[in-house]
């Protein structure tokens, strides 16, 4: 099966080369009810946020999605001085006033449109460059999550096993407890020494016995596990939901055996199975 389960927990970086500038791109992601992005990226990609965000959001589907993008090592970004506006600011003050030359300068270069930073620009191959980049980082991404996915599936196989030979115990148990209180009840009322009508005894133990039944509690229990390992094996790639809800019908049925049973064997069954149930449902919400 090349389908794998994915966890929603995934991490990647990479970096690229354009000119003298190296830059860098990492993702970061973690569990959440949703899709969930933010990304940092420097204002000369800023166009580029949109496509990026809907590449992220096709590919991750679910889970908090943080992408940064760094420029190291710019050289890009020098710093010029427009002369010809400086020159006029000088003329405008000394108009007004008989200033030191020094003094203005230092005010000068605070006022508007004094200093121009030399703004990065990238044509649109470059620009393609970047985001083939962010690609093979969101690819990077998925392997982490397939990764952590394998072990997380084997711990939900454990714990699934574990409730499956536990139901199978309650299920011997239950029967043997019935048979017992039958046994036990026919023999106390053979000692009692007091007329009473047979047929109404007969159904009083009936309606006795069906109120402590189990069967079909335990045969709903084995048809939500088998559904649960049949959504765990098909092909679909967001399945975390839907195992949660499987996971609360399960919890369902483990209850109801619970408060149905006086049995103390049952009852540590039942324990074993809840604490087994918890920690699928703790993993489920990690699933994508």
């Amino acid at each position: 099966n090349l389908y794998m389960l994915q966890s929603m927990t995934g991490y990647g970086s990479n970096s690229l080369q354009i000119d003298e500038l190296e830059i860098y791109v990492e993702i970061k992601t973690l569990n959440s009810r949703y899709f969930d992005s933010k990304i940092s990226i420097p204002s000369t990609l800023s166009s580029q946020e949109l496509i990026i965000n809907n590449i992220l959001k096709e590919k991750l589907k679910r889970g908090k999605v943080d992408l940064r993008i760094k420029f190291m090592g710019s050289s890009n970004d020098s710093v010029s001085f427009n002369k010809s506006v400086i020159k006029n600011y000088i003329n405008e003050l000394k108009e007004i006033s008989d200033f030191d030359d020094s003094h203005i300068l230092k005010s000068l270069l605070s006022l508007p449109n004094s200093i121009s930073k030399g703004e990065l620009s990238f044509s649109e191959v470059q620009t393609n460059k970047i985001i083939d980049c962010v690609n093979s980082v969101i690819d990077n991404v998925i392997d982490f999550r397939k990764n952590e996915g394998k072990n997380t599936l084997k711990d939900l196989r454990e714990n699934l096993n574990v409730i499956k030979e536990y139901s199978e115990t309650i299920d011997k148990i239950s029967d043997l407890h019935k048979k017992n209180i039958k046994e036990e009840l026919e023999i106390k009322s053979q000692n009692l020494e007091v007329n009473f009508d047979n047929g109404r005894f007969e159904q009083e133990v009936f309606y006795y016995l069906e109120k402590m039944d189990i069967n079909e509690e335990l045969v709903r229990l084995k048809s939500h596990m088998d559904f649960f390992i049949e959504i765990l094996d098909n092909g679909l790639i967001e399945k975390g939901k839907k195992l949660g809800f499987i996971c609360q019908e399960i919890g369902r049925e483990i209850n109801t055996i619970g408060s149905k049973s006086s049995n103390s064997k049952i009852q540590n069954s039942v324990v074993e199975m809840k604490s087994s149930l918890e920690k699928i449902r703790e993993q489920t919400l990690n699933i994508l």
